[in-house]
């Protein structure tokens, strides 16, 4: 199921995957069940155009309803303009993951991870394509009514 509900054990959950020092902002969307949590989406550093987005999951943990769930926070509930990832340049399956998504490597920033390099990340509004689903042939909208926080 997914749910924003439990906070704290969503955010440690995908600190710990990570190796993220979570920031007081940091806002976290799950994919789980009662007894195992499958895949986290966490947002912080919301500055009223741009979000940042840390992510981990494992299994098939990203089916459609997460994928509308995790760009439909930033995009239609905090009318970000673009969400933004850093990536380490060793962790060639996040980048391959990224860019499936439909995430654009906009910079490589040299020596600035222990792999090498961080990516900078990106995805607008414009470009993403998960904004909308469909389900028996009605599509769906919005149904998050105010921000997690």
């Amino acid at each position: 199921m997914i749910t924003v509900e439990h906070q704290g054990a969503l955010s440690s959950w995908l600190c710990e995957k990570i190796g993220l020092v979570p920031t007081p902002d940091l806002v976290c969307i799950g994919n789980r069940d009662h007894a195992h949590i499958y895949g986290v989406v966490g947002y912080d550093q919301f500055n009223g155009a741009s979000i940042m987005m840390h992510a981990a999951g494992e299994g098939y943990w990203l089916n459609k309803d997460m994928l509308f769930a995790v760009f439909d926070y930033p995009f239609n509930v905090c009318k970000a303009n673009m969400v933004i990832g850093l990536v380490p340049s060793g962790n060639e399956a996040a980048i391959r993951f990224n860019t499936h998504i439909g995430f654009k490597t906009e910079l490589r920033l040299e020596g600035a991870h222990p792999d090498g390099a961080l990516l900078l990340m990106t995805m607008k509004r414009e470009e993403c394509r998960y904004l909308s689903r469909k389900r028996n042939g009605q599509e769906k909208q919005s149904t998050s009514a105010t921000r997690l926080h």
